[in-house]
């Protein structure tokens, strides 16, 4: 049976469809990483950025992820338990710890890396080569755009004038289609 999700997305603004291509596209996998990997797709994006990183630190995974404190507190935690990832101190400040992926950690990143690609494989099977490039360097360009001192004095500035009950200076027109 058909899904209908995409009906209300053609309603939507361009952030609601950011977030509702995200949801879905994680929700119809989630299940296959949980199954082969034993892991959430959230949980295995921590796990990533500590193998790419060694010796990252709870603090700056935290910023990293830009999830809540807590949730990143769980998952260290269960990849801890599980036997993928370990904690070390530092050497130069008992007080810290890095986290390092461990082989069983690799293992599992190595499979959730394949199922990723197998994933936007069928994401992206609609798509040129040239489209899948372009939407890749859009998303790039939009989060450099969006971690900018730039974007958070724009975005201030924005909601402070709505907040007042001005509007916005110069509000962004779409083009239709």
């Amino acid at each position: 049976m058909a899904k209908t999700w995409s009906r209300s997305f053609r309603q939507g603004n361009a952030i609601y469809k950011l977030n509702m291509l995200a949801t879905e596209s994680i929700r119809s996998v989630e299940d296959r990483f949980v199954n082969l990997v034993g892991l959430d797709i959230r949980t295995i994006r921590v796990l990533r950025l500590i193998g790419d990183d060694p010796g990252t630190t709870f603090a700056e995974l935290t910023v990293m992820t830009a999830m809540e404190r807590s949730l990143v507190s769980r998952m260290i935690q269960n990849l801890v338990r599980s036997g993928y990832v370990e904690r070390r101190n530092d050497q130069s400040d008992a007080r810290r710890f890095g986290l390092y992926i461990t082989a069983a950690g690799q293992d599992a990143r190595t499979r959730a890396d394949l199922l990723s690609e197998r994933g936007l494989e069928a994401v992206f099977e609609p798509l040129t080569r040239a489209e899948v490039r372009a939407f890749i360097a859009t998303m790039d360009r939009l989060a450099d755009w969006l971690d900018s001192e730039e974007f958070l004095r724009k975005s201030e500035h924005v909601f402070d004038r709505i907040e007042d009950g001005g509007e916005p200076d110069c509000p962004m027109v779409l083009p239709e289609g």
